[in-house]
């Protein structure tokens, strides 16, 4: 591995946090303090398990960032071909206004990505050089400091491979002595995956399948993610024995039903590492519930936000009709019913309710509800996207204040069920039958395919998939935005009869402006200047 120093001008000091408990419940707690110095950091077992924990708290604060409306984290979803960006931050990336050059990251969300898991590898360099130079590194209290920093810093590596394609590697902390020293050139692809594997075997060996301390990363995080490795390096054999561990370890399992997996704090059975936070104890809220739920109630009479609908959102980012009609293709899947999105909004406002109407009936079809998906003005089928469209519920906490933009609300990283659809036909129905839907009988790449949208969209998953695919560019060309599967038409245009089959286009811009090219991102102006005048940018850019 060449082991290249990185010049971080932005490089922040390390965020020293806690673990403690509450009544008699461990979870993971991260709070700041200034109370210790480097020396104790670094240099003694408990300084080194607080490191760890700071690297937990940089992964949430990823979320917690308000910049852009909050929605920096989901733009990756607003990239792939399941989403509808309407207005605001992210439809400047969705329908890609944005993020087509290194000098147009409006708002400087492709920096945050970059920086914010450089920042991890950093601190995961550091803390991981200083507990391999103990002499007691081999001890279970020191294995299990390295082995959760080189989860941390394998997963980073990883993340940033996927999206700018033209990284580096390094495995040398940044220290006075070497915060000069340029990059000049990118890690080659075969050394990128040799450090993530290798960090993945080590933590695989080192860490425990189960913990006291919802939060911690355990070994079956990790095998899940050598999982999705292994099935980018087209290592079927190895995809296979790192889902298989993960599924036939007796420590995991699909919750019962729908309902369940994003219910309460998602410490369950079947979410394999979940970010925690803890309303005004752990954590700050964030807005992705807000960028992801329509504003259902507003100038809609006999609506109010609730629990059960999810509460208070503006419809910057709702569903599509292509993964719409995906999930229309059961009557019976529960994930469209309200567990997971929510397409049907009722009547629930006893003071606004409209004459003729009823508490409880679905609105969105009333006479009263003039926000139509097939409307014959154009403004009202705007409307339909800001107010009626379906949305989704999956970052909304049950005892949310449905009125608020913030929210506090747990979030799952990895999922089994993400897991099973690595794996066989077995894995996959087991996935369709919780949902209520029928067993498929062969595994298609497009079984496949259409089972994940339909089960992990707006989770950050469907982007990597394609790519890995070589599908992103045509499904993103086929499917963004909304529209007719490969109309490439422009909004509102002539020419259609405005029904299910054939819609008027709506905010469908990056099917004309994607580019084979664009499936890697641009390393952003300011972020490639920081390294040597030649080092390469993602071809087209």
């Amino acid at each position: 591995m060449n082991k290249n120093k990185i010049f971080i001008k932005w490089s922040l000091p390390l965020f020293i946090i806690l673990v403690f408990f509450t009544s008699c419940k461990k979870f993971l707690k991260e709070e700041p303090t200034s109370q210790y110095t480097a020396d104790f950091i670094y240099n003694t077992p408990e300084g080194l398990e607080t490191g760890v924990i700071a690297l937990y708290s940089f992964q949430r604060a990823f979320w917690e960032n308000l910049s852009n409306n909050g929605s920096n984290p989901i733009v990756i979803d607003a990239k792939d071909d399941l989403t509808l960006s309407r207005n605001a931050e992210i439809a400047n990336y969705g329908r890609m206004f944005c993020g087509t050059t290194p000098d147009n990251d409006c708002g400087g969300v492709y920096s945050n990505y970059w920086r914010t898991y450089y920042r991890i590898i950093d601190r995961a360099n550091a803390i991981i050089k200083a507990a391999e130079s103990r002499a007691d590194k081999d001890q279970p209290r020191i294995t299990k400091v390295i082995a959760e920093a080189k989860f941390f810093r394998a997963n980073s590596i990883f993340i940033l491979y996927r999206l700018f394609n033209n990284i580096f590697v390094t495995t040398e902390p940044t220290t006075p002595a070497n915060s000069l020293n340029i990059i000049q050139d990118k890690t080659p692809v075969a050394d990128i995956y040799k450090q993530i594997n290798d960090d993945l075997t080590y933590a695989i060996a080192n860490l425990s399948w189960t913990t006291t301390e919802p939060g911690r990363i355990t070994q079956g995080a990790a095998r899940h993610v050598k999982a999705d490795v292994a099935l980018w390096q087209q290592n079927w054999a190895e995809a296979k024995l790192q889902s298989e561990a993960v599924i036939n370890s007796g420590n995991y399992s699909l919750v019962a039903s729908t309902a369940l997996v994003f219910k309460g704090n998602l410490n369950n059975s079947e979410n394999l590492w979940v970010l925690q936070w803890l309303k005004n104890q752990n954590g700050t809220a964030h807005k992705i519930n807000f960028n992801l739920m329509p504003n259902y109630a507003e100038q809609t009479p006999g609506s109010k936000y609730t629990i059960e609908q999810a509460g208070r959102g503006f419809g910057w980012l709702t569903m599509n009709n292509y993964v719409r009609n995906l999930l229309a293709q059961y009557p019976t899947d529960t994930r469209i019913q309200g567990t997971y999105y929510i397409k049907d909004y009722v009547f629930n406002d006893p003071a606004t309710l409209p004459a003729g109407q009823t508490l409880g009936a679905v609105l969105n079809f009333a006479p009263t509800t003039k926000w139509k998906e097939f409307d014959a003005s154009a403004a009202n089928r705007n409307g339909f996207f800001i107010r009626m469209n379906a949305g989704c519920k999956k970052y909304f906490p049950d005892d949310g204040i449905p009125t608020e933009d913030l929210q506090t609300k747990n979030i799952a990283v990895y999922r089994l069920a993400e897991t099973y659809l690595f794996t066989a036909l077995t894995e996959l129905n087991k996935v369709r039958n919780r949902a209520g839907v029928p067993s498929a009988t062969d595994i298609t790449i497009d079984s496949i395919l259409n089972e994940q949208a339909k089960e992990l969209a707006f989770e950050g998953r469907r982007f990597y998939m394609l790519k890995r695919l070589g599908r992103l560019y045509d499904y993103v060309v086929d499917h963004a935005g909304y529209g007719k599967p490969g109309d490439l038409t422009t909004e509102n245009s002539a020419g259609h009869a405005n029904t299910p089959a054939d819609p008027f286009p709506y905010r469908n811009d990056a099917r004309r402006t994607m580019k084979p090219y664009m499936v890697n991102w641009p390393i952003p102006r300011n972020e490639i200047t920081l390294l040597g005048p030649a080092y390469p940018q993602n071809t087209g850019y």
